[in-house]
This record gives C-alpha cells, sequence and structure tokens, in this order.
C-alpha cells in the first residue's frame, strides 16, 4: 500500500509539474501578446495624432506664404529654417568598434569630452570605463586592444546607467543604480588615460532611487542630477588640489565640495533633463504629465509649463499618449528634440509649445529606452529603434528616414542601449547589448583615415 501511495504521489507531482510547464508556457505567450498590443496601441495612436493635428493646423504652404495669421505668423520662422534638406554629412560610418570594454557584461551608457578624444562609458558590471578611443585608429595591429588596455576602469557602488562630461574642467559624473553619483577626474598622456574619483568632503549627491539623468551647466561648475524618486538635485562643484613634496603633478589629490544650489521635489520620476537658454533654465519631463516644464535658474527656479500637443485646443492639452524618455538641445540653441516611448520622436521650440516636426518609422515603446541626439550641423536627428538593433537618421527638413545603420552597415547586432551626438564633429557614438562600443563618423572623414592607413602600411 505505501509502494501504491508513492506511485500516485509522484503521478501527481509529475503531472503538477507539467502542468507547470504548460501554465509557464502560456503566461509567457501572453506577456508577449500583451507587449505587442501595446506597440500596436501606441502606433495607433500615434497616427491618430498626425491625422488629428492635420486636420487641425493650417497647411504649411500657407504658413510660408503669409496667409495665415495669429500662432502660424510665430511657426513661421522656425518652419523656414528647415525647407531645404540636410547637406548628406552625418555620422554613419563605423569607423571603431570596441568589444567588451565591461567584459561579459553590457554596456549602458556612452558620453564624450568636449573635445571628442575621451569616451566615457558606464555597463552593468558596476564599473565606469574612460578610453582614448582615437588610438584604436592607430595603423597597428592591435590598435584596438591597446586602446582598450591603455584606458581607465573605475569600480561604483552599482551599475552606472548614465555618464555625462562638464564641459568646463575635466570632470565625468556617473548615476548608478543605487541613487549614488560618483565624480571622477581624468587625464590624458600619449593615449594613456589616469582617472581618479574625487573625494568628497563637504556634502554628497546620493538619491534613494536609481539616477535618471546627468547634466552639467554649459557656464558652470554646475552638475543637475534626477532619481526615481521624483527629486532633482542641482548642486555647485568646487575642488581643490592636495599634494605633498614627494607628488608628482599626475599624483596630486583632488577634493571636491558639493553645495545643493536647488532640490526640486517632483510627483513622478523626472524622466528626461538638459539646460537651455545658454544655461539659465533647466528643462525636464516629468512622467504622467503633458508638457515639458522650464525651470529659470536666475528667478529661483520659477517654473513655466509648454504642452507636448503643440497649440492643439479642444481638450488635448491634459493628456499625452506617451512619456518622454529623452531630451535633448540642438546646436544652435533653439530647439529640443523628445524621444518618447510611443514610436514617435517630436523637435520642439524651446521655450514654447509648438511642435517643428513628428518623426516615425521606428518602433519604441515603455519595454525600450528611447534616445534621440541632434547631428553637429543640426540638419539631422539619430535615434534608436527596439525592432532590429538599428540606428534611425532622420533628415529634419522632410522628416524622412535617410539611413538605417543596422548590421548590413557594421551595425550592432544586439539592441542599441544609449547613443551620444558630439557637438562639434559628425561623430556618434552607440552602445549595444551586443557588449560592444561602436564609434561613427562621416563617411568622408572614414575615408581618409582609410587612405592613412594605405600610406602608413606601404613602409
Amino acid at each position: 500500500m505505501d509502494l501504491l501511495n508513492e506511485i500516485g504521489n509522484n503521478d501527481q507531482l509529475i503531472s503538477a509539474r507539467e502542468e507547470n510547464k504548460v501554465l509557464k508556457a502560456r503566461v509567457a505567450e501572453l506577456t508577449e501578446q500583451v507587449k505587442s498590443l501595446t506597440l500596436t496601441n501606441a502606433t495607433l495612436l500615434a497616427e491618430v495624432e498626425i491625422y488629428r493635428k492635420e486636420a487641425a493646423l493650417p497647411s504649411f504652404s500657407k504658413i510660408a506664404l503669409g496667409e495665415e495669421k495669429g500662432d502660424t505668423e510665430a511657426m513661421d520662422v522656425s518652419q523656414s529654417e528647415y525647407i531645404t534638406s540636410g547637406n548628406g554629412r552625418y555620422a554613419a560610418s563605423p569607423t571603431v568598434s570596441l568589444p567588451n570594454l565591461h567584459g561579459p557584461c553590457n554596456p549602458l551608457t556612452v558620453s564624450l569630452n568636449s573635445s571628442d578624444t575621451i569616451l566615457a562609458t558606464g555597463g552593468v558590471d558596476g564599473f565606469l570605463t574612460l578610453t582614448a578611443w582615437g588610438t584604436a585608429l592607430a595603423p597597428t595591429k592591435n590598435a584596438i586592444s591597446d586602446a582598450i588596455s591603455k584606458g581607465a576602469k573605475l569600480r561604483c557602488n552599482a551599475p552606472v546607467i548614465c555618464v555625462a562630461f562638464s564641459d568646463l574642467n575635466d570632470i565625468v559624473a556617473a548615476g548608478c543604480m543605487d541613487g549614488s553619483v560618483v565624480l571622477v577626474s581624468y587625464s590624458v598622456n600619449f593615449g594613456k588615460v589616469t582617472a581618479r574619483e574625487l573625494i568628497v568632503n563637504d556634502g554628497e549627491i546620493k538619491h534613494s532611487k536609481y539616477i535618471k539623468s546627468i547634466a552639467w551647466s554649459p557656464i558652470d561648475s554646475v552638475v543637475t542630477t534626477s532619481s526615481a524618486d521624483g527629486t532633482v538635485y542641482i548642486s555647485k562643484i568646487s575642488t581643490d588640489n592636495f599634494q605633498d613634496d614627494d607628488m608628482q603633478d599626475e599624483e596630486s589629490i583632488k577634493y571636491v565640495r558639493i553645495q545643493k544650489a536647488h532640490t526640486l521635489h517632483l510627483a513622478a520620476a523626472p524622466e528626461a533633463l538638459c539646460y537651455v537658454k545658454n544655461g539659465s533654465v533647466l528643462c525636464l519631463y516629468e512622467r504622467e504629465t503633458s508638457y515639458l516644464s522650464y525651470f529659470d535658474l536666475n528667478d529661483e527656479c520659477k517654473m513655466t509649463k509648454h504642452s507636448l500637443n503643440g497649440s492643439m485646443t479642444g481638450g488635448f492639452d491634459d493628456h499625452v499618449s506617451f512619456a518622454v524618455m529623452h531630451l535633448c538641445l540642438s546646436p544652435s540653441g533653439k530647439y529640443l528634440v523628445c524621444a518618447t516611448d510611443a514610436s514617435k520622436n517630436i523637435i520642439m521650440e524651446v521655450g514654447s509649445a509648438k511642435i517643428l516636426r513628428n518623426l516615425y518609422g521606428h518602433k519604441n515603446d515603455g519595454f525600450s529606452q528611447p534616445k534621440a541626439v541632434w547631428s553637429s550641423n543640426g540638419q539631422y536627428i539619430y535615434g534608436n529603434t527596439q525592432d532590429d538593433n538599428s540606428i534611425i537618421v532622420w533628415d529634419i527638413a522632410s522628416s524622412s528616414i535617410v539611413k538605417k545603420i543596422d548590421k548590413n552597415c557594421d551595425g550592432h547586432t544586439g539592441q542599441v542601449r544609449d547613443i551620444f551626438s558630439s557637438k562639434r564633429s559628425d561623430t556618434l557614438v552607440s552602445a549595444s547589448y551586443d557588449k560592444s562600443v561602436k564609434i561613427w563618423l562621416n563617411e568622408m572623414i572614414d575615408q581618409i583615415i582609410g587612405l592613412c592607413h594605405e600610406d602608413v602600411s606601404l613602409f
């Protein structure tokens, strides 16, 4: 009887396990269906918005001819800047590929310093890496591995999910999953990067949840950080050097003082932020809102709001069917590109509700990390897409896709997690879940580099 009971119990256990497998498979199937339906719904909402705006707004030809008055008269100025298509100069040639900067872990974020010489990446492994990526262009067999080995690696307390360089000094800020912000000084000598974490002797930057974004002021040594806990810290940074008589210049220890200039407490997470108006105003998007918020730093952070629905009326101002996940200021300082989680990138005029362009043709939903940045000439927008691991290039004037940088162009084989575009040159950097970081230049520069390599190989 005991044997029969044991057999019966085993049969029930096997049956339960099999049922559990079926249920797990069904849950996985339903989860994928939910993702698909969510993306389809976002796409349909985007199409509805296009039709709604086309019906409500006057035609472009009438605006250009000055036949419409009122709000459209102001729109005419910004529209006229993008009548002619771009000049074809944008970064799309895969010049350098740096594999496994974070070992077996994925890179999560990328940035370049103001001279485009130092590449910063943060990864799941909890390291911040700084690389003089240009040394990888040397016409030698081991140029790429040498560039990686000469880089600097600093361990942080948690995965590094955003990085940003100061334009005014040699400091980079790394935002981590545990809410901490690490400040690092760096220098480079013949391709060898040296980096040190700054020792804080007064103040701190520490949020209670993970960091969403980091931005440095272009006019002052001020860093702004936002967190999933709903806080935004605007912090003044000042440094001091300490050096013994026995120390060399590069061995001097840097101390940092952190003074909170302003702290913002928001009802929901601030997903993205950037400085506008020459650094005097902070722009950010707060989740579950239908507007961009502008804070005047010269007037006690006085806030103004501008709808993401443009100048539309009729009850649409209080709701949008998307969230802005990334903000980037144009080289001219006049416009913002907003990357959303609804397969749409929006180009808006700074400090107003005027929408210059809506860019479509890619896919990004709430499960992705949408990014959008400007080309250095301000004529193109780069953006990632979750459907085929590619980078999309839009011509702003026509709102059309002019290039899809995918695996057929030596692009990434994994989803693109972050992109960064230089302000001063045709240089684009991308980080992917294929564990590589790629540097893209425009085709002309890439050809010149290739010719230089050929000349060197003759000797």
